[in-house]
């Protein structure tokens, strides 16, 4: 029974750890990627000071910490200036990687105009209202065309980005350079379902889902370039600081977290996580409310395990 089958627990219930996951947590773990929102961030979108405080003691311990977001640069840029200047981080779901902040750049993957406008039309004509991200690394405006449909999740992420968000009368204009992704959203069916026509159409492109933390009836699909996940980025991030992936913690709440939950050798959902997302996960830790990513580095990365 391979360790994702092996159930799941608490990491605060320690009498109801198996025999297996008491071997795992009590591993040397030198690297955490930990998400930002509904993760790093608390509901009222704020770092504890006690999460600051245990990233700090991660780094002056020698250990890697990496944020690993969907937000672009400019969107995570305000959360990543609260935490230690040392901290890697993963834009764009793994397109951008940061060596730190104002360090160099390791990795900006964006997708070529034409598989993107092939892709924007065929959401269109299937009478979807797709969003167009400018590239990496900059990143600094979302595109869209005047709404075909009622879709609140949009409405409010538009509202809520009003400093990026530019209406053009048609995407095809912005399409002369590559964007770093597009991204529609719906109801968790029709995303299920428009996700498997994409694949079975397009072989070159990866599909990152999500559930809105705007609208909760409505699902996120990003649809990016290939080799573009946050695993893909925490195995880039590993390469070149000589961190094998069963060293790593990954600590997430949403389904594009579930990546790199399953690639690190301890991934960690929040209790605040989907129901799905917490059964895949080796543990679960306290909520976003309950300094969850706090917990963690303290009782598995700078302990090697408390149990």
């Amino acid at each position: 029974m391979s360790k994702k089958q092996d159930g799941r627990v608490h990491g605060w219930e320690r009498s109801k750890l198996s025999t297996f996951q008491l071997l795992t947590c009590l591993l040397p773990y030198s690297f955490i990627a930990i998400d930002i929102d509904g993760t790093l961030l608390t509901s009222q979108k704020v770092v504890s000071p006690r999460t600051l405080t245990a990233i700090d003691a991660a780094i002056a311990a020698g250990k890697h910490v990496a944020l690993c977001t969907g937000r672009s640069l400019h969107s995570g840029r305000p959360v990543a200036e609260q935490v230690h200047p040392a901290a890697m981080l993963v834009f764009h779901s793994g397109a951008l990687i940061l060596e730190a902040l104002d360090g160099p750049i390791l990795q900006a993957i964006n997708m070529p105009c034409a598989l993107a406008s092939d892709l924007v039309n065929y959401l269109k004509q299937a009478g979807y209202d797709p969003l167009v991200y400018d590239p990496v690394p900059e990143s600094h405006h979302v595109w869209y065309e005047s709404a075909r449909s009622v879709n609140a999740w949009r409405a409010r992420y538009i509202k809520a980005n009003g400093d990026k968000a530019r209406l053009v009368l048609n995407l095809e204009d912005r399409l002369h350079i590559d964007p770093a992704q597009i991204a529609v959203s719906g109801s968790p069916s029709a995303m299920l379902d428009l996700r498997t026509q994409l694949r079975s159409r397009w072989h070159t492109i990866g599909l990152i889902l999500s559930r809105s933390t705007l609208a909760p009836d409505y699902f996120f699909l990003e649809i990016v370039p290939e080799r573009v996940s946050k695993a893909d980025a925490l195995a880039v991030l590993g390469a070149m600081h000589g961190v094998p992936s069963a060293e790593m913690i990954s600590i997430g709440d949403n389904f594009n977290d579930l990546d790199m939950i399953h690639y690190a050798g301890l991934g960690v959902a929040m209790d605040n996580a989907p129901e799905e997302v917490k059964t895949t996960a080796d543990l679960i830790a306290p909520s976003n409310d309950e300094e969850g990513v706090a917990y963690i580095i303290e009782n598995f990365l700078l302990t090697s395990g408390t149990l």
